[in-house]
């Protein structure tokens, strides 16, 4: 009757996500979700979903539906606030206990006790470039190739460490969202925006998002556009907002604004409002995310709810059959296995010499990708040789220094 069960929920899923109407909603009555909070969602280079919820992370590969939680996995919170996905396709999954690497299938916890981290309670990471943006309750934390900096309280930058939003400008200017008002922050200065010193209406800033040279500050009692030193005030008098609580603020790729908030979601692109009706009496929106489908990913506290204007489209995933390595840029290592399997992967010089062994595991069937770091090798030319079980290749590195 369980085996039953599951098969009849997947065949529901795969069927609602089939089809091709605007709105598509997902609860733990249609779907395999354990929990309808839905607090963030994601979707990776692999088309792979990403869900945060306060019972786990809910990984969808278009097929199968995956429940990471404490019970059987290295999460160290089932309480997850937020996911990003890096360059590398890695996943940084923020939780209350820590933030979570997933690389290749593999987790990694960073916390207070094994890294420079002020807090465990990890509210969302940032990357840019070679810098990491981390905040937590206890300030932020910039890790990057040269230094470590913490903004907090003890170096007079950040009065109210308890972060709830930030951002960060072209400029590499930060702007934080707490309950005692916007930080602007730079290298030489900080400045705290208030009702007190400001337009601002409300202290509250719960959202927060750059567009162009504009800031939007999602707060209580509205929004607050900044440009330059001109402020503008949205609220629910002057437009058709739902309710003055901005929980989110994101943008898509022609420029409009989505925003969320506790009855509902309206967009703006820079002319006209549109409001959207989902269902009766919507409850808060969290988080808004969209994918390259343009299909909105909206995280709300009793749904997973999926809207697209041309028709929610299902993500396609690359369908491999076979076993296949790459090398790209001498450096960049990807292979695909269609079943676990034991990999070996070596580096030898010239003259068939065994140099270093990079891997020699049992890994996990899926795409890889990892980076191989050069520099203990001489200038010259390697090989770097990729066997399985069923498979033996070999390519040629060239390091030029």
């Amino acid at each position: 009757m369980k085996n039953y069960l599951t098969i009849l929920l997947l065949f529901i899923s795969l069927n609602l996500i089939s089809q091709s109407e605007n709105w598509k909603i997902y609860n733990s009555l249609n779907s395999p979700l354990p929990n309808n909070k839905i607090t963030s969602s994601v979707v990776d280079k692999n088309n792979k979903m990403f869900f945060a919820s306060h019972e786990g992370l809910i990984v969808f590969d278009g097929y199968k539906w995956k429940t990471y939680n404490t019970k059987n996995s290295e999460i160290p919170s089932n309480k997850i606030l937020n996911i990003t996905v890096d360059n590398f396709n890695n996943k940084w999954i923020s939780t209350t206990n820590g933030l979570v690497l997933l690389k290749e299938g593999n987790f990694r916890i960073l916390n207070s006790k094994n890294t420079k981290l002020p807090s465990d309670k990890i509210r969302k990471i940032i990357i840019k470039g070679s810098k990491k943006y981390i905040s937590t309750d206890k300030g932020i934390i910039i890790f990057s190739l040269k230094d470590t900096l913490l903004i907090n309280n003890k170096n007079n930058k950040l009065s109210d460490e308890n972060i709830i939003c930030f951002e960060v400008d072209k400029n590499d200017n930060l702007w934080i969202g707490t309950n005692s008002g916007l930080f602007f922050i730079n290298k030489t200065f900080t400045k705290l925006y208030n009702k007190e010193n400001s337009e601002l209406k409300d202290n509250h800033i719960w959202s927060l998002k750059i567009e162009n040279d504009n800031i939007w500050v999602g707060t209580k009692k509205g929004i607050s556009i900044i440009t330059d030193t001109q402020w503008k005030l949205i609220n629910t008098k002057n437009s058709i907002l739902p309710s003055n609580i901005i929980t989110h603020i994101t943008k898509d790729d022609y420029n409009r604004i989505w925003i969320g908030t506790t009855k509902g979601i309206v967009s703006f692109d820079g002319e006209k409002w549109k409001t959207y009706k989902i269902k009766k009496k919507l409850k808060t929106i969290f988080s808004i995310y969209i994918d390259k489908e343009d299909n909105k990913w909206i995280s709300t506290e009793d749904a997973l709810i999926v809207y697209n204007e041309e028709g929610v489209s299902q993500l396609k995933q690359q369908q491999i059959t076979s076993s296949y390595f790459t090398i790209k840029n001498n450096s960049e290592i990807e292979y695909f296995l269609p079943n676990s399997t034991n990999v070996e992967i070596k580096i030898y010089n010239n003259q068939g010499e065994l140099i270093e062994t990079i891997l020699e595991e049992n890994m996990l069937k899926g795409k890889h990708l990892f980076y191989y770091n050069t520099d203990s090798l001489t200038t010259g030319s390697y090989f770097c040789n990729f066997k399985t079980e069923k498979l033996s290749e070999t390519k040629r590195i060239i390091v030029m220094k």
